[in-house]
């Protein structure tokens, strides 16, 4: 029984890192300085940037035809009532990282297009270099406000219109201050968990709690909408948290180690993940900027320190095991 219990804790835990990296394509960011926000509305059309100034997201009427086009002018997106198409022609897509294997495109804007069909509703999200193309006139500033405009041409049933809007940038602020106070709280940790199992299994409920927290706030994040599978990444969340929860409040002082040794691993591969929420002004998250870089503070103080108390703490019993 022991075994089996260890051995589902040691799945679940490598499981962990895995949760939130579900998404297929493009590395989903964690935290940014700049915003892309929009300004004004097309009639017909539904559009909303994510991820700061990232992805632009598109929903068509069913009946409309919306036509996006590429930097070049050369169209991109196609929206109609069968689905949304890329022009697999388009050096926008191929520039944009669009993620299609059979993108072929073509050095003429004008040439015909090749319409492939990527949604078989009426939205459809793509990573949109308009909106953070003037990131680097931002360079050197240290106080929020806007950077300028961006535009994304569209046709809308024949009409030229654009989707336009104007980028803001956010200074991060003190960062320092932050992984400043995740290192004294590591060491704060380390040396409470090394010399006390009652220390380390407390420190190990509290990485557990963060990591739980700070990864749900993550997936609940609409890029635009939470999916389904969002939801069942956090059912999974739930039950490996469940898990070690169980392995820590064990009388098997073994178990216990081995646990905090697990949410160690997994805070620090979190923490490490997170660590953007630190050094950026904005969080891309449910949960407020100010929680998130709580949580994530205490992901990384409390998850260092468990797994230094952890690999300590197995020593401690193997020398009290073997004294006996």
């Amino acid at each position: 029984m022991r075994l089996a219990v260890v051995l589902g804790l040691v799945v679940t835990a490598a499981a962990l890192p895995d949760v939130a990296s579900a998404h297929v394509g493009r590395t989903l960011p964690v935290a940014t300085n700049f915003t892309a926000r929009m300004a004004g509305f097309i009639p017909g059309v539904q559009a909303k940037v994510v991820d700061g100034d990232q992805t632009m997201w598109l929903r068509a009427s069913p009946t409309a035809i919306v036509l996006v086009a590429g930097t070049l002018g050369e169209p991109l997106l196609r929206f109609d009532r069968r689905g949304v198409w890329l022009n697999l022609r388009s050096p926008t897509a191929q520039a944009d990282g669009i993620d299609r294997f059979d993108l072929r495109p073509s050095a003429s804007p004008h040439a015909p297009p090749l319409w492939h069909r990527v949604a078989g509703g009426h939205a459809y999200a793509w990573h949109e270099h308009r909106l953070h193309a003037l990131q680097p006139l931002a360079r050197g500033r240290s106080s929020a406000g806007p950077v300028g405009p961006w535009s994304v041409p569209v046709v809308v049933d024949g009409r030229r219109l654009a989707l336009n809007g104007v980028l803001d940038y956010s200074p991060p602020g003190a960062t320092w201050a932050w992984i400043a106070l995740s290192a004294v709280l590591a060491a704060a940790s380390s040396t409470l968990a090394t010399r006390w199992t009652a220390a380390l299994v407390a420190l190990a409920l509290a990485a557990t709690s963060a990591v739980w927290a700070i990864r749900i706030g993550r997936v609940l994040y609409g890029r635009p909408n939470v999916p389904a599978i969002g939801y069942a990444e956090v059912a999974i969340t739930c039950a490996i948290g469940a898990a070690l929860v169980f392995g820590l409040v064990r009388h098997d002082e073994g178990l216990r180690v081995l646990t905090a040794f697990l949410v160690g691993v997994g805070a620090l591969y979190e923490g490490l993940t997170m660590l953007p929420v630190l050094t950026h002004a904005i969080a891309l998250s449910a949960l407020p900027t100010i929680v998130a870089r709580l949580l994530e503070v205490l992901t990384l103080g409390a998850g260092i320190g468990t797994l230094v108390g952890s690999v300590f703490g197995h020593m401690r019993t193997r020398t009290a095991v073997e004294a006996a």
